[in-house]
């Protein structure tokens, strides 16, 4: 959803193709519908004009409006999770972090929509959530600096099964080198049906980025991150509706980033947390208003600004 992982290009090649087989999705949906049992609503449309979940092209707009929208107009979600470092079966606390991503989309096809989207995190102490500009790493004892987090205004897609490939390049006069350095980039993202229940419609998001650097001195990089999108199925299914209210879950895995400096240790972090959309600035945590009040001022006077739109 939100976090460390290099932006996508604003035109991505694509590696194999944005479609899953047909036969893959139907197997998804009846190995879900196996294991609802009573109570269990359909994933199939009952009216006219509503999404129809067995259909490829339905089940990502059903993404698309519990993410983002499908008017074009500006998005707001955030995210609040704890982070964990993991070495040699060791697990220790590394940090909390406060999260927003600012986006748009818009539809390029029946299977495919694109968005751009500007994601500030906050790094916080992993209990107090006060805001932290430097950090003892576990396993190496050694203080860094937390560098703040603002990527973007980026581009990236989203589809039923997307896999392509592009080159990253960090901008200059950004802090983007001391999470990923120059490198390709292969994302691969899904998106499958998870299950209804009491009328709450549940779709699981996955995102594995594996990250090669220009650099042959530097060791590969990964990011994978698997979010629960949760919001009424009626809601969802509505063809009135361009945007829906939704719960996110959110878990992620990702190798050490540079400013960590874990180099020669062997691990990796690991997340989770829980989000939501918000109607607007207002409904943003509190905390993440004061730290993007001190860190980013122009996002908050303006995000419409900040964001920007398509690049043509």
């Amino acid at each position: 959803m939100f976090n460390i992982k290099p932006p996508l290009s604003p035109h991505p090649q694509p590696f194999a193709g944005v479609s899953i087989a047909r036969r893959r999705l139907c197997q998804s949906l009846a190995a879900g519908a196996a294991l609802l049992g009573p109570g269990m609503l359909p994933l199939r449309a009952s009216a006219p004009g509503e999404l129809d979940l067995a259909r490829e092209s339905d089940l990502l707009r059903a993404l698309v409006k519990m993410r983002g929208s499908l008017d074009s107009e500006l998005v707001i979600g955030w995210l609040r999770a704890k982070r964990f470092s993991i070495s040699q079966g060791r697990v220790e606390p590394l940090c909390g972090l406060i999260s927003a991503a600012f986006s748009r989309f818009r539809q390029v096809s029946d299977d495919l929509f694109e968005a751009v989207v500007l994601e500030i995190t906050h790094y916080t102490d992993f209990e107090t959530w006060e805001l932290l500009d430097r950090l003892t790493m576990p396993f190496t004892g050694r203080e860094v600096e937390v560098p703040a987090f603002r990527f973007g205004p980026t581009s990236t897609r989203f589809a039923v099964s997307l896999d392509e490939r592009h080159e990253f390049e960090p901008q200059a006069g950004t802090t983007q080198e001391s999470f990923s350095p120059a490198a390709s980039v292969r994302m691969t993202k899904s998106i499958h049906p998870e299950y209804v229940r009491g009328g709450t419609l549940l779709l699981r998001h996955e995102e594995h980025g594996r990250v090669r650097p220009t650099d042959s001195g530097i060791p590969n990089m990964f990011y994978k991150e698997s979010t629960i999108w949760s919001a009424p199925l009626e809601d969802v299914l509505n063809p009135k509706l361009a945007r829906v209210d939704a719960l996110v879950n959110y878990s992620a895995m990702t190798s050490w980033r540079p400013w960590m400096h874990m180099g020669g240790v062997s691990g990796h972090t690991s997340s989770n947390g829980h989000g939501a959309r918000a109607r607007s600035l207002e409904e943003l945590p509190d905390d993440f208003l004061a730290h993007t009040r001190r860190l980013h001022p122009d996002v908050l006077q303006d995000p419409e600004a900040a964001l920007g739109g398509f690049k043509e």
